[in-house]
């Protein structure tokens, strides 16, 4: 692979698009962050949805945000010219792609980036200068280690971590350990069943833990109707006033469990401890999606992991009830010093 980074001087002028979900993102910053340290004099722009901008929103390793609004990673048709104007703007000598679509790719190829690095897959890849060939779908391997993979044409050391800096809300309890648990689910993998989400709600509150169901506004009517399941014994918090917002509540917590969504990774990323509960299928296993905060668990089916989930028809199936209650109870009491036997 041709090394690029002779062609930049002390204080490069750094495109990095990720355009896709709020975790996606997460697990991106740790690009941000070694970029930074290499180059601490660098301009470094951020491609992103409008939707997941304000994570990067004043940090010290982003100068500036180029947003756009869709539902999807790709940039619209109708926005392709004006987003291309603004790179092009800015005058860029270098763009990370870390999730290359065919829109986002042309569109930092219009921009006039000279070196363009993304991965070497679909036909996205011809408006690269530089493609490095990864085995995504293969799940073993980090997707924070492949973002950080995209860097070697550049000579950038990683810096394996995602952080966000954030003052924690007040705390909603003096004398109990505060979990937070999130039932909802982004659809990208298999769930836990509702019944186990309820469960694990009424065994943490009988271990005197406060517990605080969190969810999006779309998903009000689940946080509600499960902590009915519950006995109405957890607080709620609905996230009506945005992402960072949520952050602060996150880092207000000691403990967050979740399965694989981006409220997962916000609340790493803020530094309270994470247990995760994911599913075998191949493309999301914790050995690509898992949390990397350093106190953080990720939990699976003890299964082979699978192409894709066929119901029924597999001899695992329901695979997601053998991640127990308890296995999921005692590893979220063991990060806050409860022990189990109190329950």
């Amino acid at each position: 692979m041709v090394d690029a980074s002779s062609r930049l001087g002390e204080a490069p002028r750094l495109l990095v698009a990720r355009t896709d979900r709020i975790g996606d993102l997460v697990l991106s910053l740790p690009v941000f962050a070694s970029l930074r340290r290499r180059w601490p004099r660098a301009h470094i722009a951020a491609l992103t949805r409008s939707y997941g901008r304000e994570l990067l929103e004043g940090r010290a390793d982003v100068d500036q945000i180029i947003a756009f609004d869709a539902p999807t990673a790709h940039i619209p048709a109708g926005e392709i010219r004006r987003i291309a104007g603004k790179i092009r703007a800015g005058r860029f000598d270098a763009a990370v792609v870390l999730y290359s679509n065919f829109t986002v790719a042309l569109t930092v190829a219009l921009g006039g980036v000279p070196i363009r690095i993304g991965p070497a897959t679909k036909l996205a890849q011809i408006f690269l200068t530089h493609r490095v060939t990864q085995r995504r779908a293969h799940g073993a391997r980090h997707e924070a280690d492949h973002n950080l993979d995209l860097l070697a044409p550049l000579g950038v050391g990683p810096v394996r971590e995602a952080i966000i800096p954030v003052t924690p809300a007040p705390r909603r309890s003096s004398n109990q350990p505060v979990i937070g648990v999130h039932p909802g689910h982004g659809g990208s993998s298999r769930n836990w069943p509702e019944s186990n989400w309820a469960e694990l709600i009424r065994s943490l509150t009988g271990a005197g833990a406060l517990v605080v169901i969190t969810g999006s506004p779309a998903e009000r009517e689940l946080a509600e109707r499960i902590n009915r399941m519950a006995g109405g014994a957890a607080q709620l918090y609905i996230g009506e006033r945005g992402l960072m917002a949520l952050a602060a509540e996150l880092a207000a917590m000691d403990v967050f469990i979740a399965s694989s969504t981006g409220p997962l990774h916000i609340a790493s990323a803020t530094g309270t401890p994470v247990v995760g509960v994911y599913c075998p299928i191949t493309v999301c296993l914790p050995e690509r999606w898992g949390p990397i905060g350093p106190h953080d668990t990720a939990l699976r089916p003890d299964v082979p992991p699978c192409p894709e989930c066929v119901g029924g028809r597999c001899e695992y199936y329901d695979c997601m009830e053998r991640v127990t209650v308890e296995q999921v109870r005692d590893a979220a009491l063991a990060k806050v010093k409860i022990t189990a036997g109190a329950s």
